[in-house]
């Protein structure tokens, strides 16, 4: 086989596949990856160079300002966004092949190569130059050595191995391109978009959709829309807090697929949910040209998710919507099921429509980046799942709390997934709430009273209303003989170890007044007949809608909790 032939025959092999260089500092990898894609004609793209322009800090700068740690998650995340950009040759750092999601999405979209080189050849190269953060300290030697111990084995992983000696980089290229034209431990065939860890189906006959969960989904965004809804246009959605994080990830995604139309930054906050906002936003979609079989894409919590989903809805008499939910209460709760909507002055969400999503889109990873208050306020959502039909699950939050706030492990996947599967199958029952929907509710009678009450602002957040209301829920079925004493002050006890508010005096909001307080409970969205509808329990996992308690009573419930 001729030179150009090789050449042929391994980009065709390639297809989108990106090559993946993998090994310690010192390799070769930029050296050479730069001949290796200028032989193949393929771009070439440092992933440490694109860490740094993302961080707008050197490598050092972001190990001394912020640890190993937080480069790694950065260096992941860059990474899994790189790859979807295929075919190039990708030289990543030296740590970046020992993750195994890394290591997941080479597999999913590239060839891996590790070039190993010995130690001595190593450390000639290395020490010409002090740019290393790892080898900085103490004995370099040393540290190298334990480096070796330490990644080879995984690098052996990689689908080739390729030696890196002290000679002509120029023989490794011509070794690389011939492997690449005819061993058959080349991946070859269609790169898929990858299956998420977890996918809940949400059945509602053909409009039925799917909630998928993993970490990592975002940067695959553009092949996950594109292989279950076609080439479509799409508009993104989102605020200004979850842009500076997230945007270019998902731009980047939709780009690469051809289905990116333009994106709309909203002000974040719950302010954003009403009829100014609502009408400059279907405006603005419009003058990006999405027609009926395009695709609104908000990324972001409740608040995007319901605005964006909302303009979907009347756009065009309505067009699909796929969510991308970026914090935990969106993600367990307000992007599944359907509802959207604005607030007014009246009351929270009492103007929308249901419009149900073609696909959510739940990237776990991307809760890294939420602030712990609106961790906490999401948590909220997730325990009103145990507390309203299954007391296993409470029983499991209790015990296993500490692993939902850890770092994107598998309790915080299984916390999302069982409140997803537990929504399905309410709102699979009863889409348009005539029914047990109305149980998704437990605490939200009162907590969107407070909301209203401290004028929708960050005084109070909607999770830490919620706590606040299901913790008097469970207070007033004791106190109406429904429900056995000790429940509330267990309910009470886990909101208290997570760091969320319990009592009306919790609220930083002065003057709080029952009568007020009733006024805006009677704004509920179910209200029938003018009698209220309170979701009341018979214990942990077990809720049940009332419309026969007296507002008398519940006024003078409201003055001793005011009071509490």
């Amino acid at each position: 086989m001729t030179e150009s032939e090789a050449i042929d025959t391994a980009k065709k092999r390639l297809g989108k596949r990106s090559i993946v260089l993998v090994g310690l500092m010192g390799c070769g990898k930029s050296s050479i990856g730069k001949r290796l894609a200028a032989r193949l004609g393929l771009p070439f793209i440092d992933a440490d160079e694109e860490i740094e322009r993302a961080a707008a800090k050197t490598i050092n700068e972001i190990f001394a300002d912020h640890g190993e740690a937080h480069f790694r998650d950065g260096e992941r995340k860059v990474i899994s966004r790189l790859l979807s950009n295929g075919p190039q040759v990708l030289a990543t750092g030296g740590g970046a092949y020992m993750h195994p999601e890394t290591r997941q999405r080479i597999r999913e979209n590239g060839v891996s190569i590790w070039l190993r080189a010995d130690l001595p050849v190593l450390m000639r190269r290395v020490m010409k130059r002090d740019t290393r953060p790892l080898l900085r300290e103490g004995n370099p030697e040393a540290t190298m050595r334990k480096l070796i111990e330490a990644r080879y084995p995984i690098y052996a992983e990689a689908d080739m191995t390729v030696d890196s000696r002290d000679e002509p980089h120029d023989l490794a290229v011509n070794e690389i391109v011939n492997r690449l034209a005819t061993s058959s431990a080349v991946p070859t065939g269609p790169v898929q978009p990858p299956s998420p860890s977890r996918s809940v189906r949400i059945e509602l006959g053909d409009r039925a959709y799917d909630v998928l969960i993993a970490s990592g989904l975002l940067s695959d965004t553009g092949a996950l829309i594109k292989s279950r809804l076609g080439a479509v246009k799409c508009g993104v959605v989102t605020d200004e807090n979850v842009a500076r994080h997230h945007l270019a990830t998902l731009e980047e995604s939709l780009k690469s697929e051809g289905l990116f139309a333009g994106s709309i930054v909203m002000t974040p906050g719950e302010g954003t949910k009403n009829f100014r906002d609502l009408a400059t936003l279907s405006e603005r979609l419009l003058e990006l040209g999405l027609e009926r079989g395009d695709l609104v894409v908000p990324l972001g919590g409740g608040v995007i998710g319901d605005l964006a989903g909302f303009a979907a809805g009347i756009l065009r008499r309505g067009i699909r919507f796929v969510q991308i939910p970026t914090s935990l209460l969106a993600q367990v709760d307000s992007s599944v099921g359907g509802k959207t909507g604005i607030n007014t002055p009246q009351g929270k969400n009492l103007i929308g429509v249901f419009h149900q999503p073609s696909l959510v889109i739940a990237d776990t990873s991307v809760l890294t980046t939420l602030p712990p208050r609106q961790m906490r306020a999401g948590y909220a959502e997730v325990a009103k799942y145990g507390l309203l039909g299954d007391a296993k699950f409470f029983s499991w939050l209790e015990n296993n709390w500490q692993g939902v706030f850890g770092n994107n492990g598998p309790a915080l996947t299984k916390a999302i997934e069982t409140s997803v599967a537990a929504k399905a199958a309410i709102v699979a029952r009863d889409e348009t709430e005539t029914g047990d929907r109305a149980l998704l509710n437990l605490g939200h009678t009162f907590g969107h009273a407070f909301e209203a009450w401290t004028g929708y602002s960050d005084k109070l957040l909607h999770g830490e209303g919620i706590a606040i209301g299901m913790c008097l829920a469970f207070r007033l079925s004791e106190e109406l003989g429904l429900c056995p004493a000790g429940n509330a002050d267990r309910v009470t006890a886990h909101f208290k170890a997570i760091g969320l508010p319990t009592r009306i005096a919790d609220i930083p909001q002065a003057g709080a007044d029952a009568d007020e307080l009733w006024r805006l409970m009677g704004q509920d969205k179910k209200v029938r007949g003018g009698k209220l509808a309170f979701i009341l329990v018979r214990g942990i996992g077990d809720a049940f809608v009332s419309r026969d308690v007296p507002p008398d009573t519940v006024k003078a419930f409201l003055k001793r909790e005011i009071a509490r």
